[in-house]
C-alpha cells in the first residue's frame, strides 16, 4: 500500500509538470497517448457519469465519482454504447451499458494557460448507432489549433425512451450531452482549453441535438456557439404523442407486467431485440410531420415539459452558430435501401406514389405535382425520392432555423456543401459509389475534421487532392474560429446570412462566398404547415 501511494503520488506531480500526456482532472489522472502524424495528444475513455446501469438506467445521468488519487489509462478506446442500428453510422466494435466517456485531443505544446478554443462533437447515426471511436472521428488533424472532445451518449431506448405510464420522460441521450459539456467547463482548462470558447458541434442526429441544445436557455453558460450539419431546425414529436411509437417497444418487451422493473432487468441484448422486432418498413422515409409526429420509428427527444419545454424550432437558437446541409443527401438513403444500381433503375411511379403517401399522407398527389418523377427528373424516380429526401430532411428545415435565429436576433451563418470527395470516408463506402452517391449525407466530415489522407480511415490508401487539403483546412479553421471568436471568419470570408440575401459559402472545388439557394423552401413549407394541420385535427395514427 505505501508502495502503491508513492507511485500515485509521483504521477501527480508528473500530472503538473512538462509530461502533456497526464493531465488531473475531476475523473481522475487521464494518462494518454500521441497521435502518429501529427504534434497532438489523445485521451480516450474518459469517465464523464456514472454508468447508467441498474436504478440509472431510463434516468438522467449522474456526474462521474472517483477518488483524485485514481489513474485513467487514456489510450485504449471507448466501448460504444449498445447499439440499435446495423446501418452505416453503427459500431461494429466493443458495445456496453458503461459507456458515457469522452475522448479529448489537444495539441502537445498545450498547457493549462493556452487557453485554446474548444470543439465539442456529437456523432451521428439516427440517434441509434454511432460513438466516439469511431476512426473517421480521428481529432488527430482538427486538434492542431484547438482542443477537440468527442462524446459518447445513450442510444435507442436507452437513451430517449419516454413512457409516461412507467414516470419516463425520455431525453436521456440530451442529458448525457449536457453533463459532458458540464464536464468540459469543470476540466477542460487543464489540457489547455478555454471554458468560454466552446463550439458544439455535430453531424445528422448529432446536429440535430446539438440544434435541440442550442435551443435551450442554459446552454450559452456551456458554450459560446454551435456548428450544425445536416440536422438543424427540425420538429420533435410531444410527449404524449410519442406515446404510440415508445409504447410499441414496451409491447415488443412481452413484459408479463409492464413495469419499470421488467425494463430495466432486461439484458441489453434482450433491448436489441425487442427494437428489432418493433413495426419497420423498407419505405425509405423522409422528416416529414407525419414521421416526426411520434407514431412512427424514431428514436429522439421529445417536448417533455421538463428540458424541453417548446418546440426547439420555435424557440430559435440561443448562441450564434453555423448552419448547412450537402447538395444530395438523401443519395445515400435511397442508395442504401435499393442496394444496387439495378434496383435503382428499375424504380417506377408506383414505388414513387408509395413513397410519397407513406411520408406525405393527404398531400401525396400534391407533392407529385411539383416533384415529378417523369418531368422533372427524366423519369429518374430514384433521383426525385433523392431530391425530396434532401430538401424535406435537411435544407429546408435548416431553413426554418436560419429564419427563426434572423428573428431572434442571432447571428447565424449558411452553407452549402457541393463537392464530391475524391476518396470514401467511413469504410462501408465503396469508391465505385463515390459519382453514384454525389455530394451526399456525411460528405463534409472528413473535411471538417481536416482529415486528408489514409482514407478510409483507419488503414485506407487514399489521399484527398490538393485543393481538397486546402477545403480541408479551411473548413476545420472556420469550426475553430466559431469556438474561439462566435464566427467562422471576417465578413469578407464568410458573411452573416440574412433572409434578403442568403449570403453564405458555396464549397464546391473551393470555399467561396455565394447564395445558398433556399427557394425551394417556400413549397415544403407550406407541405410542413398543412400536414401540422391536418395532424392537429386528425390526431390519430395514419
Amino acid at each position: 500500500m505505501y508502495l502503491r501511494s508513492i507511485a500515485l503520488a509521483g504521477l501527480l506531480v508528473l500530472a503538473g509538470s512538462a509530461d502533456s500526456k497526464i493531465v488531473r482532472t475531476r475523473s481522475g489522472v487521464v494518462n494518454g497517448g500521441k497521435c502518429g502524424r501529427t504534434d497532438v495528444n489523445y485521451f480516450f475513455s474518459i469517465p464523464y457519469a456514472k454508468p447508467p446501469v441498474g436504478e440509472l438506467r431510463f434516468a438522467s445521468p449522474e456526474p462521474y465519482q472517483n477518488s483524485s488519487y485514481r489513474v485513467v489509462n487514456a489510450t485504449t478506446p471507448a466501448p460504444a454504447c449498445i447499439q440499435f442500428t446495423g446501418q452505416l453510422f453503427g459500431e461494429s466494435e466493443t458495445q456496453s451499458e458503461n459507456c458515457l466517456f469522452l475522448d479529448i485531443w489537444a495539441p502537445a505544446s498545450a498547457t493549462q494557460k493556452s487557453k485554446l478554443p474548444v470543439k465539442v462533437w456529437l456523432y451521428g447515426g439516427s440517434n441509434e448507432g454511432g460513438g466516439v471511436s469511431n476512426p473517421s472521428y480521428n481529432g488527430c488533424f482538427s486538434a492542431t489549433d484547438s482542443i477537440v472532445v468527442s462524446v459518447n451518449y445513450r442510444l435507442g431506448p436507452l437513451g430517449f425512451l419516454a413512457l409516461t405510464d412507467l414516470g419516463l420522460t425520455g431525453n436521456y441521450g440530451l442529458e448525457d450531452q449536457l453533463l459532458a459539456l458540464r464536464w468540459v467547463q469543470d476540466n477542460i482548462a487543464n489540457f489547455g482549453g478555454d471554458p468560454e470558447k466552446v463550439l458544439l458541434f455535430g453531424e445528422s442526429a448529432g446536429a440535430s441535438d446539438t440544434f435541440f441544445l442550442a435551443t435551450l436557455p442554459e446552454i450559452p453558460q456551456l458554450v459560446r456557439a454551435a456548428a450544425m450539419e445536416s440536422g438543424a431546425g427540425r420538429d420533435i414529436a410531444t410527449i404524449e404523442d410519442s406515446q404510440v411509437w415508445y409504447s410499441e417497444f414496451l409491447n415488443a418487451m412481452n413484459c408479463s407486467t409492464p413495469d419499470l422493473s421488467c425494463i430495466r432487468s432486461a439484458t441489453a441484448s434482450i433491448l436489441q431485440i425487442a427494437v428489432a422486432s418493433m413495426p419497420s418498413t423498407d419505405i425509405v422515409t423522409v422528416n416529414s410531420v407525419l414521421i416526426n409526429n411520434g407514431t412512427r420509428s424514431s428514436w429522439t427527444p421529445v417536448v417533455d415539459g421538463k428540458l424541453i419545454k417548446e418546440q426547439p424550432s420555435a424557440a430559435g437558437l440561443k448562441v450564434p452558430s453555423i448552419i448547412g446541409s450537402n447538395a444530395n443527401e438523401g443519395s445515400l438513403f435511397v442508395l442504401g435501401a435499393y442496394r444496387t444500381l439495378e434496383k435503382l433503375e428499375a424504380l417506377n411511379q408506383t414505388d414513387y406514389d408509395e413513397f410519397l403517401n407513406y411520408n406525405f399522407g393527404p398531400l401525396a398527389e400534391r407533392v407529385n405535382g411539383t416533384y415529378s418523377a417523369a418531368f422533372l427528373f427524366n423519369g429518374s424516380v430514384a433521383r426525385a425520392m433523392e431530391t425530396v429526401l434532401t430538401e424535406v430532411s435537411y435544407k429546408c428545415p435548416s431553413y426554418r432555423a436560419l429564419l427563426q435565429a434572423e428573428k431572434n436576433d442571432m447571428p447565424v451563418w449558411s452553407y452549402r456543401f457541393d463537392h464530391v470527395p475524391s476518396c470514401p470516408w467511413f469504410l462501408g463506402i465503396d469508391t465505385s459509389y463515390l459519382p453514384l452517391l454525389g455530394v451526399t449525407h456525411s460528405s463534409e466530415i472528413p473535411f471538417v475534421f481536416n482529415f486528408t489522407s489514409a482514407l478510409p480511415p483507419p488503414n485506407g490508401n487514399c489521399t484527398f487532392t490538393s485543393s481538397e487539403q486546402i477545403i480541408s483546412r479551411n473548413m476545420s479553421r472556420a469550426w475553430t474560429n466559431m469556438a474561439e471568436t462566435g464566427q467562422p471568419g471576417d465578413e469578407g470570408v464568410w458573411p452573416v446570412w440574412t433572409s434578403g440575401e442568403s449570403t453564405g459559402v458555396v464549397i464546391g472545388d473551393a470555399v467561396n462566398v455565394g447564395v445558398v439557394n433556399y427557394t425551394s423552401c417556400a413549397f415544403w413549407d407550406q407541405v410542413n404547415a398543412d400536414l401540422n394541420e391536418y395532424w392537429d385535427t386528425r390526431g390519430t395514427r395514419i
